[in-house]
């Protein structure tokens, strides 16, 4: 079994994997590490693998999405699987995403189709959401507005869930213990991987304290 869907995305295309890399920037060799699962796909990069592949998230990362009834309901809107990617710390910095085949339905019409889902990890956002909490990541939303959630990676490829904050610029860490503090990003290089759009919990996993 194919660790992901990169391999049969670039096969369907027809092209070698120089193409990829090219259009990648990277090198033969480290497409030939994520095609065989080797290396983890860099989650800041993932709309890239989908334009260098000519196919959605789900195709790469996620399996054959469920196919869709052939007799909808007339005025149905169809719900659009989105790909669970893996887990996203809200504690410390930890390399999180990880490779996963499965998908989850979107939580309401009209969400984007470069959507993916991560599972939050840790407790440094426990006043918002606790542990188990899964939230949807736009990954082409990445302008920063006061108070809105994103998903950010720095430059050794970690990523972190937090709360954007201004004046000064910093990722604030909503949370119940006093061990969690706030990171200014000036101190370091970040990229935004996406903006949160969505955080679905079970009652047990809500902030309610």
């Amino acid at each position: 079994m194919e660790p992901n869907g990169l391999k049969a995305a670039r096969k369907r295309l027809k092209v070698g994997q120089a193409v990829i890399a090219e259009r990648l920037g990277v090198s033969v060799p480290q497409v030939s590490r994520w095609e065989n699962g080797i290396d983890n796909v860099p989650s800041a990069r993932l709309t890239a693998f989908a334009e260098a592949y000519e196919a959605g998230l789900g195709e790469l990362f996620g399996g054959d999405p469920p196919e869709e009834p052939s007799d909808i309901p007339e005025g149905a809107i169809p719900v659009m699987p989105i790909p669970m990617l893996g887990d996203v710390p809200a504690g410390p910095w930890q390399e999180a995403v990880r490779r996963s085949h499965h998908y989850i339905p979107a939580p309401q019409p009209g969400m984007p189709s470069s959507a993916y889902a991560l599972k939050v990890s840790g407790n440094s956002m426990d006043r918002v959401v606790r542990d188990g909490a899964t939230i949807i990541i736009d990954p082409e939303d990445r302008d920063l507005f006061d108070r809105w959630f994103y998903v950010v990676r720095n430059d050794e490829y970690e990523v972190t869930f937090k709360q954007y904050r201004e004046n000064p610029a910093r990722l604030v860490p909503c949370s119940t213990d006093p061990s969690h503090t706030t990171i200014p990003i000036t101190d370091r290089d970040f990229e935004i991987v996406g903006r949160v759009i969505k955080i679905i919990l079970d009652p047990s996993q809500a902030a309610l304290d």
